[in-house]
């Protein structure tokens, strides 16, 4: 049963609000979604009963996504897209908008770790790269996303920052600044979009037990990465890495039908490093 966006904000006066578990005729976007935080919130989405255009550079791994969870509830479609290329992140929403049984959720996710350099040994091409992927993309996103959810009367965005979202680090400067940036927009757009139904938070994750993550142990230490692992493991309160099934939760319940008042959160999952 397909729902459209201002039937579920009414529901909240005549039906009450839908489960957190529930998409069921809910369709949306989830970029980066080959691999890590994108991979499981893609995979929770249609365990959920929604409609996942699981949006990759790397096709292969979003049909294997798509193959290993033909059983659930929803399901995944693959899409190819390069995130930087502001005409195929067009082409992504268009699809995303004429083939889903509705664009009520975007996880506006995919991302890099950046070159682990000081300023100045950083290369122009390497902060281009690095701007074009975990910046601009996420606008392209915003841009050609949001007026489709203003067409259907509203949605659901979340947009993946970084604990460097809240702070900074040394060496991580690419990185840090994109991530500064993420949560602007988040905000910005948050602001600009609530009166048409479309909420918009950033959540901002700590260590988490991604590729991404394992590849910014050996940028940090190529000799031992293990010895990255523990580091950062220690000076967590909680003692161990996040695991993306628990950040895949948090977002689903930011993209839910069930918290229609928050928008324009920063919602910390980093183990309570924030906290000390």
């Amino acid at each position: 049963m397909a729902f459209h966006p201002k039937d579920i904000w009414h529901g909240f006066r005549t039906l009450g609000a839908r489960s957190v578990n529930d998409f069921e005729g809910l369709g949306g976007i989830v970029t980066g979604a080959g691999s890590g935080i994108g991979k499981a919130v893609a995979t929770r989405l249609a365990a959920g009963g929604g409609t996942v255009l699981a949006v990759d550079f790397n096709l292969d791994a979003v049909e294997q996504l798509a193959d290993e969870n033909r059983g659930l509830a929803g399901s995944i479609v693959p899409h190819q897209a390069d995130v930087t290329d502001a005409h195929q992140v067009a082409a992504y929403a268009q699809r995303a908008a004429e083939e889903l049984p509705s664009l009520w959720f975007f996880h506006n996710n995919a991302g890099v770790g950046g070159v682990h350099k000081d300023i100045v040994d950083i290369t122009v091409e390497e902060w281009h790269r690095v701007m074009a992927i975990n910046l601009h993309s996420f606008f392209y996103g915003m841009k050609y996303v949001l007026p489709y959810m203003v067409s259907a009367g509203g949605g659901a965005v979340v947009l993946t920052g970084s604990l460097l979202s809240l702070k900074a680090a040394p060496g991580r400067s690419d990185y840090t600044v994109s991530k500064h940036a993420v949560l602007g927009l988040a905000r910005s757009a948050a602001a600009e979009h609530a009166k048409d139904g479309i909420k918009v938070n950033c959540i901002c994750p700590g260590p988490i037990e991604t590729p991404l993550m394992a590849e910014s142990e050996r940028l940090v230490n190529p000799d031992d990465p293990a010895y990255e692992r523990k580091r950062f493991e220690e000076g967590t309160p909680i003692g161990r890495y996040g695991r993306p099934e628990e950040v895949a939760e948090t977002i689903a319940f930011l993209l839910s039908t069930s918290v229609p008042y928050m928008t324009g959160a920063v919602v910390s999952l980093d183990g309570g490093l924030r906290a000390v």
